[in-house]
């Protein structure tokens, strides 16, 4: 009878439908992502890391809320070499450091670290 409330216990803590799976799941939470590809070095695929990661929205009706469309304009704004400091601290960020007072809700761009690197 013991070994049936522990294989039924056991099985109670596996894995199963309680998973996730995406850049705030195994990849990116915490500090260093292990075996998680790091998201392409363009403005756009950066942009989708920090909505998947929560740190944004994907869009918004608020005027002033930096959402998906923002980020990629944002930086696509800058000049070749911000875009490319900019782009490399957020493909190397984890989604933990990514995220502000306001994620995803409501974010402004100056809230951002490495968004913040583009303007200097």
């Amino acid at each position: 009878m013991r070994w049936l409330i522990l294989v039924l216990a056991a099985a109670a803590c596996g894995a199963g439908d309680d998973t996730t799976d995406g850049a705030r799941a195994n990849c990116a939470e915490g500090g260093a992502e292990n075996a998680c590809p790091a998201p392409a070095h363009d403005a756009e695929s950066v942009c989708w890391y920090m909505v998947d990661c929560a740190a944004i929205p994907l869009s918004s009706n608020n005027n002033g809320v930096f959402d998906w469309a923002s980020c990629v304009n944002y930086i696509e704004q800058l000049t070749d070499d911000r875009q490319r400091l900019v782009i490399d601290c957020i493909a190397a960020s984890s989604c933990d450091q990514l995220k502000v007072n306001n994620s995803p809700g409501q974010p402004n761009a100056g809230d951002f670290q490495c968004l913040q690197i583009g303007d200097q």
